[in-house]
């Protein structure tokens, strides 16, 4: 039984890049305010929201995948990374993009695992939940402006923080 996952993984790892592009997506997000979600609660420290709105705290992004279709609708496979400082934080993500006009609306899901690197080096899976929805106004075909919320779900809470952001990516695809 382990020889036909094993397979199974080899095959999906090998054909992937026959049906598909190589995306890389570099950007900065800037947290506007935090919060969390619980038993239908919005929870939120104004002090905390109150320094994010006076200070900017720029958060790099990147994003490695497959991406299928090049159309209107595109969707892909791959691996997310945020930037804190001296420690860079990733994890497996799937995306699913639609444009309308020279809008770009984004649904990220990720978790499963969890890897940081740095000053610190660990990595770890389990039931780790990673949302994000976004809109974003594109100039050209490589350049976004835009905002969203990215949460973050723990295997041993109900409860999800969130944070909401703006920011800017570049988009590069190599065929």
């Amino acid at each position: 039984m382990k020889r036909i996952g094993v397979v199974l993984v080899l095959m999906l790892l090998l054909g992937i890049p026959l049906f598909s592009q190589v995306r890389l997506d570099m950007g900065i997000d800037v947290p506007l305010g935090l919060g969390a979600l619980s038993d239908n609660e919005v929870f939120t420290d104004s002090d905390v929201n109150d320094f994010l709105k006076e200070h900017i705290l720029p958060f790099p992004e990147l994003g490695l995948y497959y991406q299928f279709d090049g159309g209107a609708l595109r969707g892909g496979l791959g691996l997310r990374a945020f930037t804190f400082i001296l420690v860079t934080v990733y994890w497996p993500n799937a995306f699913i993009e639609a444009d309308i006009g020279n809008f770009t609306t984004a649904l990220n899901v990720g978790g499963g695992f969890f890897g940081i690197f740095g000053l610190v080096n660990e990595s770890d899976t389990g039931n780790v939940f990673i949302p994000d929805i976004s809109l974003w106004y594109r100039f050209g075909k490589a350049f976004r402006l835009g905002g969203g919320v990215i949460g973050l779900m723990l295997p041993e809470s109900d409860t999800m923080g969130f944070a909401y952001y703006i920011g800017f990516k570049f988009r590069n695809l190599f065929d």
